[in-house]
């Protein structure tokens, strides 16, 4: 039989005392009362028999008491934000599996003190989702080095990122509704220029109209706020427009779901008036009337992905240079469904 190995308790028995203050002492845990002589000798039984600590629980041990931060750079409507909140289910499931502790914290444009916010939170590592442009909070972050993973591409930041392609999948949409024969194509962008998911959207579309040979018009485009209020407002105003657009890709599924809205309050039909296609794959997309075409993400997927980003990263040497900091594409797919159609009713009933 081999020889058993030595356990904490067989330390705490040696030193005469209790199996936890044997762990703090191991583990050099901050903010313990522990005396030098009490300390020298824990240490002193460990070396004298043998000690060798199990890596995977010491790791859970430093894991188990930490606090992580989500940092929402949002508008007032981040709790009706269904994307968000599928973010907070992945989220939640990775940080009960690490038996961490997460806490949420919206963040107005005006707060730039990323690292003081964390601190008052007591938290050691932050996600930030819905980041804004030209934050020059980001660049101090990353300055730093405070443990940070951010949910949006962000090219020039040096700080771990678990990002999907906005502009890419953006494209993929209105790919989509070029293929059906549409050539005036609106878009209400999901929320203000100052996001950057919402200039990269702009972007993918901007490219898309641009690829297949049709003019991009300032006249088709309109901000919402992330809110359906602000997807029936632009959507009513976009129906003012001269000459109506024959489909409108909203930024994400909130606002789709203003924009439809509207779209039935001008006694129009959906597809055969207009078609609508959405972004974010939320719920209640496959139950409307019609359902919503719209571009699938992988929303708790991305959360869980960006805890354990996190995770990894605060188990990484600081002082380690050579370590760079990570980025992780993530994928989307578009799902056809009954909003869209081709524009040859839609041209018959004009």
């Amino acid at each position: 039989m081999g020889k058993r190995r030595v356990s904490a308790e067989d330390v705490a028995q040696a030193a005469g005392v209790s199996r936890t203050t044997v762990s703090f002492v191991l583990n050099n845990t901050p903010g313990k009362s522990i005396t030098e002589g009490t300390r020298q000798r824990v240490l002193e039984a460990a070396s004298q028999l043998g000690y060798i600590p199990n890596e995977d629980a010491r790791r859970l041990a430093r894991i188990r008491s930490r606090t992580i931060g989500l940092f929402i750079c949002h508008s007032q409507f981040v709790y009706s934000d269904v994307f968000i909140t599928r973010v907070l289910e992945g989220m939640s499931q990775a940080v009960n599996r690490y038996r961490a502790r997460l806490v949420v914290q919206p963040v107005s444009l005006r707060d730039t003190d990323y690292r003081e916010l964390a601190r008052r939170d007591r938290a050691e590592g932050i996600v930030l989702i819905n980041a804004h442009a030209d934050d020059p909070a980001l660049r101090a972050l990353a300055e730093d080095g405070f443990p940070t993973v951010s949910m949006d591409f962000l090219d020039d930041v040096s700080i771990e990122q678990v990002y999907l392609d906005n502009a890419a999948a953006a494209r993929e949409i209105v790919e989509y509704l070029i293929g059906l024969g549409h050539r005036r194509i609106g878009m209400i962008v999901h929320a203000p220029s100052v996001f950057l998911s919402a200039r990269r959207r702009l972007e993918g579309y901007r490219i898309a109209l641009e690829e297949a040979g049709l003019a991009y018009d300032p006249a088709l485009v309109r901000h919402a706020d992330f809110s359906e209020e602000s997807g029936f407002i632009q959507m009513q105003d976009l129906l003012r427009t001269g000459t109506r657009p024959t489909a409108v890709f909203a930024g994400n599924d909130v606002v789709a779901y203003g924009a439809l809205q509207a779209t039935h309050q001008a006694n129009l039909t959906v597809p055969e008036d207009i078609s609508i296609a959405g972004f974010d794959d939320d719920y209640m997309s496959r139950f409307l009337n019609p359902p919503l075409t719209t571009m699938v993400l992988p929303a708790a997927g991305h959360g869980a992905a960006a805890v354990e980003a996190l995770m990894n990263r605060l188990e990484r040497d600081p002082a380690d240079a050579s370590v760079q900091p990570q980025r992780r594409l993530l994928r989307a797919h578009i799902v056809v469904r009954e909003s869209c159609a081709p524009p040859v009713l839609q041209n018959a009933r004009q």
